[in-house]
């Protein structure tokens, strides 16, 4: 990695090493980006699922990319993205799949995994990524997900206890560091509480300073005092750290005074995307007022106008004394800092290399054991006495706002084909009409039913195909379950459906893992061993 010194950088090359940007895809995207580095010296990158691609041309595409920062600005970049695992995971084709924080937290809760298993599952991961080029994942989030109505956090956080996150998180960040790759620990100081999606709006976190201490800041103390490289803010409301109607992206007293001071953070301070709602058109100049809270990164993931539109505001800032030039100082050297440590750790490996360390069988049967471990019974008996006869997958398209782009989802019908199962598979969408409910319906016969409902309480129409399929069942005779295969809070409008106790799985997500988990627990091979990491019943 070619290294610079902050005493070699121009003042627009240092501001650029504060902005982490983001570009669409192709080759149309690739010239977008040639342009806006062209223009100005943008320091860092972010990918998304809409730049992934085969193994081999990501890995020449992210060295056309690392050459042409490098080449403008004397300064390798860091390369970012959310590679949370589960429903966040940015790269899949090619790559080992990777089970949610949810997930790995239900299975290390009910014994079937260890903490051990969550940083080698994380090392893995962070591998690959280190393989790509790729060296800054913006993960493990760390909230305490206590509200059930959240909307953005919810199975991407590793539950409700704050010692138990605390323990997962600092695995999967140690595992992360280990492969080379730093870590970020996020949304800070919480983004568990809220029921507002910042993506879409301004949440507000309204618990006094004894709760966040005792509850949302737990895992930030614990990976701050392991060293983690990075913390991200949160784009939401807390009155008792921040008495104005700031957020904590903008709030010197939460960026500065709780983070830095009071807990000591000495890394980098990333910014959550400052084009999300919670902020863009809300607050004026948010750019600005993040540098001078206390935020070292500042990203904007999008659009090209408004990452232009960043990097000239901070320039004004600065050239109008706004911002001291000493404060961007302070934020470079932290950059710098994180560069020269990734870079530490070994430089991306040749290409052969490289594709020797994709998918090995060890990293594959790794995240088969921790989503089998995973499904958790949180009602009912055991379902591996009696395999099922019929699996109703409710099948949606991937949309979170964490997301860019509409994906398709894997189908329980290629999960059974893998493990063998004998249970007949309908397919429906995740919002079914009348057709598709009497399309299942006519199916079920006298063996065991399952529906695999997913974010049953976001879709009124799935409790019309739980309704229809609960009467056709009792009049049969047939036993009925439901795996709730996201929220899994879902299972308590679903453990007494219809006024009979049903059997209900958690299963964290609808990914190719979490779908071979449940078609082996359904056909009587693996036990569903998992504990639930939140209350769901």
């Amino acid at each position: 990695m070619t290294m610079a010194t902050l005493k070699t950088l121009s003042l627009e090359e240092k501001i650029g090493q504060m902005l982490l940007v983001g570009y669409p895809a192709g080759r149309a995207g690739m010239d977008i980006l040639r342009g806006l580095v062209g223009r100005r010296p943008f320091g860092n990158i972010i990918l998304f699922s809409r730049n992934g691609a085969p193994p081999d041309a990501l890995y020449d595409h992210l060295g056309e990319v690392r050459s042409l920062v490098r080449d403008r600005s004397g300064v390798d970049p860091l390369v970012a993205l959310d590679q949370e695992g589960g429903i966040v995971t940015r790269l899949k084709d090619g790559f080992t799949p990777l089970p949610g924080a949810m997930a790995m937290a239900a299975a290390v809760a009910g014994g079937g995994a260890s903490l051990d298993g969550v940083e080698a599952m994380a090392f893995v991961a962070g591998s690959e990524l280190k393989a790509m080029g790729i060296d800054w994942n913006l993960a493990p989030v760390v909230d305490i997900n206590v509200n059930r109505d959240n909307p953005v956090i919810g199975v991407r956080s590793f539950g409700e206890d704050p010692g138990a996150v605390a323990d997962l998180a600092s695995a999967y960040a140690r595992g992360l560091a280990r492969a080379g790759v730093a870590a970020t620990a996020k949304h800070f100081p919480g983004h568990g509480d809220t029921n507002v999606d910042s993506h879409l709006g301004l949440p507000v976190v309204d618990a006094d300073l004894e709760r966040l201490d005792a509850v949302e800041l737990v895992p930030f103390r614990r990976l701050i005092a392991e060293g983690v490289a990075a913390v991200m803010s949160a784009h939401a409301l807390f009155p008792a750290v921040e008495p104005e109607a700031i957020p904590a992206t903008l709030s010197r007293r939460a960026l500065t005074g709780l983070l830095r001071e009071r807990l000591g953070f000495g890394g980098v301070v990333v910014t959550d995307c400052l084009e999300m709602k919670a902020v863009h058109g809300r607050y004026d100049d948010v750019a600005v007022r993040a540098v001078l809270a206390g935020a070292d990164v500042l990203c904007v993931s999008h659009t090209a106008s408004l990452q232009e539109e960043a990097f000239d505001a901070l320039l004004a800032a600065v050239r109008t004394g706004v911002i001291p030039e000493a404060r961007i100082d302070e934020s470079v050297r932290r950059v710098l800092a994180a560069k020269a440590a990734v870079a530490a750790e070994a430089a991306p490996p040749d290409k052969e290399r490289a594709f020797a360390s994709l998918r090995s069988p060890a990293g594959i049967e790794l995240a088969g054991l921790l989503s089998d471990a995973s499904i958790s019974l949180v009602s009912g008996r055991s379902p591996s006495g009696a395999p099922a006869g019929l699996y109703i997958d409710v099948r949606p398209e991937l949309q979170t706002g964490v997301e860019d782009a509409r994906e398709s989802m894997p189908s329980m019908s290629a999960a059974a084909l893998a493990v063998g199962a004998s249970f007949e598979v309908v397919e429906l969408p995740v919002d079914p009409d009348p057709a598709d409910v009497a399309r299942a319906v006519a199916r079920i016969g006298a063996g065991p039913v399952v529906v695999g409902a997913y974010a049953y309480g976001k879709h009124p129409r799935q409790a019309d195909l739980a309704s229809a399929v609960a009467a056709a069942c009792d009049a049969s005779g047939a036993p009925l379950s439901f795996a709730a295969m996201r929220d899994p809070y879902d299972a308590a409008d679903l453990a007494a459906f219809g006024g009979r106790e049903r059997t209900v799985v958690c299963a964290y997500e609808h990914t190719e893992l979490s779908l071979l988990a449940v078609a082996r627990v359904f056909s009587g091979r693996v036990p569903a061993s998992g504990a639930c990491p939140v209350k769901a019943v």
